[in-house]
């Protein structure tokens, strides 16, 4: 087998880092969920997909309404006082971000269902250990185990658990 390397971003002050990250030294899958839990999972994805394409209609139809509004506002004898401009190139620059922020989620749960016909869906990318249901129920498009999200360290015993803090 090939062993493939891969550079790490550079960092913020943009000084190269060159320290390289092996794809051979990522945990060998063997473990994976069921197919019955991959299709309740699948289930989760499809609702949360939809929700999410039905919100970016919206703020779709919203931007385009705004455009045409500001359209008709150019056409009109009177002008638009500034900060009323203001308002409004502001108000399309929040959509503007949000339809990003959807168009990224979708492309997410596009991917997980993807890892879901590869049947590697809920294996965390860096410990190898299932990720715990609610986890995967709660954010469908999660790729690490709440262990290693919250503590940056795997779990021992290769159980990923999520604990309510109280």
């Amino acid at each position: 087998m090939a062993k493939k390397t891969v550079k790490k971003a550079e960092n913020s002050d943009s000084s190269a880092v060159s320290a390289e990250e092996t794809l051979d030294s990522r945990p060998k899958v063997t473990v994976r969920y069921g197919d019955e839990d991959l299709e309740l999972f699948r289930k989760n994805i499809d609702v949360a997909r939809q929700e999410a394409v039905e919100e970016f209609q919206i703020l779709k139809e919203h931007l385009e309404d705004l455009t045409n509004s500001e359209q008709a506002d150019e056409n009109a004898s009177y002008s638009m006082h500034m900060a009323e401009q203001g308002t409004e190139a502001q108000e399309k620059e929040k959509i503007y971000a949000q339809v990003q922020r959807i168009n990224d989620y979708i492309k997410k749960l596009d991917d997980a269902v993807e890892r879901i016909e590869n049947k590697t869906y809920g294996i965390c990318r860096i410990c190898g250990c299932l990720i715990a249901k609610e986890r995967l129920m709660a954010v469908p498009i999660t790729t690490l185990s709440a262990s290693y999200k919250i503590r940056k360290k795997c779990p021992e015993d290769g159980k990923d658990r999520i604990v309510a803090r109280g």
